[in-house]
C-alpha cells in the first residue's frame, strides 16, 4: 500500500511548483514556460530534480556494508566529500549508479535515479541483514535541487557561507547538503519541510527550468545514471564511470568486481559511453536502439537525451567503439546526422 502521507507531500510540493509557474508532466516538472530555444541564453538556473531519490543507509556498520558492495572505497566518505559510485550484479552489471554523502555519523545517503531506490533495497537487503545498517527510501523525506550554467558558481556564493570548489566536494552549510557533481552543476539536498522557503529564496536569483536543461548539463559533462530502463545492462565502465572516480581498483572485493576488473585490465571493453550531437530537434528516448546507417546494425543504445536548441540534441550513448567516427545513425527507424563530440574528461582512471 503506498504511503498517504509521503504521496501527499510530494504532490504538496508539485502544487507549489505549478503556482511557481510549472508545467508537470508525467510526475516531473518539464519546464516554467521555457522552451529549447531559449537554452543558449542560460547562465544560471534552478531545477527541481524529482526523478532522482535517496536510499538511506543508517547504522555503525553501513560504511562496512557498503564497501562490500560498492565500485567505490566507501572508506573515502567524510563530511567534504561526495563519492561516485555503482553498484553491480554478480555478472558485473549495475543495478545502480549513484552519488554518496555521510550528513552525520552512521548516516549515508545515496542519491540515485528514483525508480531504482525499492529495487536496488531488494537486492541489498539479503547482505543487509549480516550487518547493523538499515536501508530505507528516503525520497520523500528530502528535496532535491539542481543549479547550473555558467554562472551558477558566482550566484551561489551570494547564498550559501561556502561552495564546493572542486568536482565531488560536499559543503554541509545552512541545514543543507551542497555537491558540486561537474564544474557547472550543484546539487542541493535540502530537507522536505525546507524546500519551499529554500525554493523561492533561489528562484531571486536563478531561472526556474524544466529537468531537459538540467539534463542537457548532464550530457555535455559527460555523466549519466543507470536508469530503470538501463539497470542491469552495462558494467561500469560502459558509462565511462572509471573516469569519474566512481570505480576503484584497489578496494577489496565486492559483487561484481571480479567482471569490472577483467575489463579494465584484459582489454576487453568494446563498448563506451560517447557525447553525440544529433540533427533532430526532439531527442530519442532512454534505452532506445542505435542501428549502423549502412547495414543497420544494432550499434548502441541511449543513456539519456535532451534537445539542445530547438533544432539539435544531444544525447549520451553506449556504442561500440567501431563507432567513434559515425557521422550518421538509425534511431527511431529514421537516419539522422550526427557528430560525435568531445568528453570533457581522460577516459583513464583518475
Amino acid at each position: 500500500m503506498a504511503d498517504t502521507k509521503n504521496t501527499g507531500t510530494m504532490k504538496n510540493w508539485q502544487n507549489f511548483l505549478a503556482q511557481q509557474g510549472a508545467t508537470i508532466t508525467e510526475g516531473l516538472i518539464s519546464s516554467f514556460g521555457e522552451t529549447p530555444c531559449n537554452y543558449p541564453r542560460l547562465s544560471a538556473t534552478l531545477t527541481d530534480l524529482s526523478n532522482l531519490g535517496v536510499l538511506a543507509l543508517e547504522g555503525a556498520d553501513s560504511k562496512r556494508f557498503l564497501q562490500g558492495q560498492s565500485t567505490s572505497d566507501t572508506e573515502q566518505l567524510n563530511a567534504d566529500t561526495v563519492l561516485p559510485g555503482a553498484i553491480c550484479n554478480a555478472k558485473g552489471r549495475m543495478l545502480t549508479s549513484y552519488h554518496a554523502v555521510e550528513p552525520e555519523t552512521d548516516t549515508l545517503l545515496l542519491v540515485m535515479h528514483r525508480p531504482l531506490v525499492d529495487t536496488t533495497i531488494d537486492n541489498l537487503g539479503k547482505y543487509a541483514a549480516f550487518f547493523k545498517t538499515t536501508l530505507s527510501n528516503a525520497s520523500d523525506d528530502y528535496r532535491l535541487l539542481g543549479i547550473s550554467g555558467s554562472d551558477c558558481e558566482t550566484i551561489l556564493k551570494a547564498h550559501f557561507d561556502t561552495i564546493p570548489t572542486a568536482i565531488n566536494e560536499l559543503c554541509i552549510t545552512e541545514g543543507y547538503l551542497l555537491l558540486r557533481t561537474s564544474p557547472q552543476q550543484f546539487l542541493v539536498i535540502v530537507k522536505a519541510d525546507s524546500a519551499k522557503q529554500l525554493w523561492l529564496k533561489l528562484a531571486l536569483s536563478f531561472t526556474p527550468t524544466g529537468i531537459a536543461y538540467w539534463q542537457l548539463q548532464s550530457i555535455r559533462a559527460g555523466q549519466a545514471c543507470v536508469q530503470a530502463e538501463t539497470a542491469e545492462q552495462f558494467v561500469p565502465q560502459m558509462l565511462n564511470l572509471q573516469a569519474t572516480g566512481a570505480v576503484n581498483f584497489k578496494k577489496g572485493c565486492y559483487t561484481g568486481q571480479e567482471i569490472v576488473a577483467r575489463m579494465q585490465y584484459l582489454g576487453k571493453l568494446k563498448r563506451r559511453t560517447y557525447r553525440i550531437i544529433l540533427e533532430a530537434s526532439t531527442p530519442p528516448q532512454v534505452a532506445t536502439e542505435i542501428h549502423d546507417s549502412a547495414n543497420n546494425k544494432l550499434v548502441g543504445s541511449v543513456l539519456t537525451a535532451a534537445s539542445a536548441d530547438g533544432k539539435s540534441s544531444e544525447m549520451l550513448a553506449v556504442l561500440h567503439e567501431g563507432q567513434a567516427d559515425a557521422s550518421s545513425f538509425v534511431i527511431d527507424g529514421e537516419t539522422v546526422k550526427v557528430c560525435i563530440a568531445e568528453l570533457p574528461y581522460s577516459l583513464t582512471s583518475p
